[in-house]
């Protein structure tokens, strides 16, 4: 259908030419006729020099319009309107030329008509287009549609199959993810591959890392830090991991438990996860756990951790609690157990802790509180067995004494209030009740044989001595003895021990060298190595027996080769000072190996030899450990 400009322009070439259009008016398309108002009437007269042209709206339109145009085919024929559209027409060739009549009223001299307008409305234009200015430009509007498989968005056909900007519909933008490639389906935005060296990790568009994908961003796995082959045992169990918001890696493990270092005592879980329940381990193989009290495990803790626990002595000074017991001190010395003498119904015990022996335990003591101390200690014959009951009473309110001093020459214990002493006659001085001189002697009436194991040692008698006199044969028979035996469990600590003893006899030096020489005994029961065969361990230089011949008597009257360097002051108020015969040794140290915690037995012995008569007398005192090791032997003090 054609446009108004067109059938203008149409109605004009009709008129120049005067064909077809004399005297003629014609109902033009976009009415019925002229005079309806409804349509364009063309009057052409019918000399062919003038055509007009009318539009008109109808009368119910809201505005009139009206277009008129005159052609004439003098010099200059004209066509005037209101509208500024264009049209073409063609003049008559014989007029002398071509005429351009336009809606302005202008017409070329040659006879043609210049170009009309393009458009005067959208719909003149092909889909895809809308006119602008008269002409026909790209675009489109909600009346005039874009072309096939095209949108029209703002304004613009788009291909929203394919545009960033427009995906899938109008407006909706694919933005450019960060080192991601990105395209549109024609329904929505997908994001590509990741630029050569990125990753995408997170999973939100765009590939933000330069490190590979370790995992998907809040998901789970199982972990276990612990030690191999633990995690399910015992009290151990596996946690969990979250991996990282980026997905670069695992976050950190919980809600695991690992195994105890230690065991928890006696509660009936296998904390260290070993497959054993409450299997405490002695980590310093020193046999007893945390469990039992061990304050010390590894040398971090205490520098010796085998030497520290409750089987130790408490080593004053060393800045340790070797025995793991805050109760005893490191700085002072274990107060006295022996503070009075006593003299009558002595027992065993009492000796014990004269001797400074002042920790007393049990064989089968349990291992958190099993200490070192005296098991047990006994009166008993020299030869090993049970007295009699007159003999032990004998032994208890005679042969023995808690004493605090030994005559008035000075004889005095070397270690706190007392000391212990053992007679084979009255072990008493002549200040003390129940005195009976030395050198004329008491007899309980009992005759035993000196310690089988140490006569077996020496040939099946008491071994000679030698002397200044020269060789000196022994008697035999052990009369009227007291044996003091003590079962001591040794600290885990100590490497060896000592104790102090001096010994007096009325028979030196009027029965040296003969058959009436009492002897001392001190035979020592251990699993240390360098004992005597015999197993005594106080002896003199020459290592005899502590007997009449021994070699350590000082304190006498000098006789002969008997020098007797230290006079006979020590001697007064003993009775061995009396008839000038008695004799008797300075302080001595005895010392011997032990093995750290083994249960020893110390038998400490005096007897009268081949008689009932003239006695000898023993003092003990100051027993100590020692954390150094030791060859077994006596010196002087």
């Amino acid at each position: 259908m054609m446009n108004r400009i067109e059938w203008i322009g149409i109605a004009l070439a009709c008129t120049a030419l005067a064909t077809g259009c004399d005297n003629t008016d014609v109902t033009t398309p976009f009415g019925d006729s002229a005079t309806e108002g409804g349509g364009t009437a063309i009057d052409i007269d019918s000399d062919g020099d003038t055509a007009s042209v009318t539009d008109t709206l109808d009368s119910d339109s809201q505005g009139t319009v009206s277009e008129s145009a005159t052609a004439t085919d003098s010099g200059q024929d004209s066509s005037t309107g209101e509208d500024s559209d264009t049209a073409p027409t063609t003049g008559d060739p014989s007029a002398g030329g071509s005429t351009t009549t336009t809606a302005s009223g202008s017409e070329s001299g040659d006879g043609t008509t210049g170009p009309g307008p393009d458009c005067i409305e959208d719909t003149d234009c092909d889909p895809g287009s809308i006119c602008e200015d008269s002409e026909c430009v790209p675009g489109c509007t909600g009346m005039q549609a874009c072309g096939d498989g095209f949108d029209c968005c703002e304004g613009e056909c788009i291909d929203i199959n394919t545009d960033l900007q427009h995906c899938g519909t109008c407006g909706n933008v694919c933005e450019a993810p960060d080192k991601q490639a990105i395209s549109c389906d024609g329904k929505s935005c997908q994001v590509g591959e990741c630029d050569d060296g990125f990753f995408d990790c997170d999973g939100v568009a765009g590939c933000e890392s330069e490190i590979e994908c370790a995992c998907e961003p809040a998901a789970e796995q199982p972990c276990y830090p612990g030690p191999a082959g633990t995690e399910d045992v015992g009290i151990c169990t596996g946690g969990t991991q979250q991996c990282n918001p980026f997905g670069t890696g695992w976050g950190a493990c919980v809600g695991f438990v690992l195994p105890e270092a230690l065991e928890v005592c006696a509660n009936g879980l296998d904390d260290d996860c070993n497959g054993a329940p409450d299997d405490i381990v002695d980590v310093d193989g020193d046999g007893w756990t945390f469990c039992d009290n061990d304050c010390c495990e590894d040398e971090f803790e205490c520098g010796s951790p085998t030497l520290v626990n409750p089987g130790a002595f408490e080593f004053v000074g060393n800045g340790v609690d070797d025995d793991c017991d805050p109760a005893t001190s490191d700085v002072v010395a274990a107060p006295d157990c022996s503070p009075a003498a006593i003299f009558g119904g002595v027992d065993a015990d009492d000796m014990a802790e004269a001797m400074d022996l002042c920790q007393f335990t049990t064989l089968a003591e349990p291992l958190e509180t099993r200490k070192w101390g005296v098991i047990s200690a006994e009166f008993l014959t020299s030869e090993g067995t049970a007295p009699t009951a007159a003999h032990l009473a004998a032994m208890m309110d005679s042969s023995s004494a808690i004493m605090s001093d030994y005559g008035t020459g000075g004889v005095a214990p070397t270690s706190g209030n007392t000391m212990a002493g053992m007679s084979s006659g009255w072990m008493r001085d002549a200040g003390d009740p129940g005195y009976i001189p030395p050198n004329t002697g008491a007899t309980f009436g009992v005759s035993h044989n000196p310690p089988a194991a140490y006569l077996a040692a020496n040939g099946g008698n008491l071994p000679s001595s030698a002397s200044c006199n020269g060789a000196c044969a022994s008697g035999s028979g052990a009369n009227d003895s007291i044996l003091l035996r003590l079962t001591i469990r040794v600290p885990t600590n100590a490497l060896s021990f000592n104790y102090d003893l001096r010994f007096f006899s009325s028979e030196y030096w009027t029965y040296a060298c003969t058959e009436f020489n009492d002897f001392y005994l001190a035979l020592l029961t251990s699993g240390a190595a360098g004992l005597p065969a015999d197993g005594n361990i106080s002896f003199d230089s020459n290592s005899n027996p502590i007997s009449v011949n021994n070699g350590f008597f000082e304190h006498c009257v000098a006789n002969g080769c008997y020098t007797c360097p230290n006079g006979s002051g020590a001697l007064a108020g003993t009775g061995m000072e009396v008839g000038n015969t008695g004799g008797g040794t300075v302080w001595l140290n005895t010392a011997a190996p032990i093995v750290p915690g083994e249960v020893i037995t110390l038998d400490l012995t005096i007897f009268d030899v081949s008689d009932n008569a003239l006695d000898s007398n023993i003092l003990l005192d100051g027993f100590e450990w020692s954390i150094e090791p030791s060859d077994v032997g006596t010196e002087p003090q």
